[in-house]
């Protein structure tokens, strides 16, 4: 088993402004980033600070006790748990597979967690290409920053990012959207 303060999933910008501002306010943090990032200055940030970088591995599964989150396995690590008191989701949406639809509903694929979309799949889209597109905002649902599952929150995963609902990258300003969520769960982490 591995200890750390802080556990993010996901190595975007999300992932990453989250991940660097925790490890330099003095939270040991780990980041889990699957693949290549076009954030790769936030990474060298990360890793400047002390930061340990799971780069090229995927979380597969978590254990979550009491509403509580406690551990989370990889694909590369095995049986090797990674543990901590905090979680970040940010996984992104579809491209990353934070958030996956097949014909009949949307979910998020590592812990199950609840998912805010249109049950009537008509719903998802508008057919005129530059209409805004609605299924770009189904997202994981919170409630005071932490994810729900089955109704429920679980009290140490806070999602950030486009897994969120009602965050696109389609949107405004969506750098400045992404990277506050990261920062609203940082301040949560603080306050606890």
């Amino acid at each position: 088993m591995m200890k750390f303060d802080v556990v993010v999933i996901g190595g975007g910008l999300a992932g990453m402004t989250a991940a660097t501002e925790l490890q330099r306010s003095g939270l040991r943090c780990a980041v889990v980033a699957a693949g290549l990032s076009l954030h790769d200055a936030p990474r060298r940030d990360f890793k400047a600070a002390g930061g340990t970088l799971l780069a090229g591995d995927i979380v597969v599964s978590g254990q979550i006790e009491g509403g509580r989150l406690v551990s989370v396995r990889t694909e590369k690590l095995g049986e090797v748990l990674l543990e901590a008191d905090w979680f970040v989701l940010a996984t992104g949406k579809y491209f990353s597979q934070g958030i996956v639809a097949d014909m009949d509903k949307v979910y998020e694929p590592v812990f199950g967690l609840d998912v805010e979309y249109d049950e009537d799949r008509s719903g998802w889209f508008d057919p005129s290409f530059a209409a805004p597109q609605r299924f770009l905002e189904f997202g994981v649902k919170t409630i005071d920053g932490c994810a729900l599952k089955d109704g429920s929150p679980i009290s140490n995963l806070l999602p950030a990012g486009e897994v969120l609902a009602g965050l696109s990258s389609a949107q405004g300003d969506a750098t400045a959207a992404i990277r506050q969520s990261a920062l609203d769960a940082v301040a949560i982490i603080r306050r606890k």
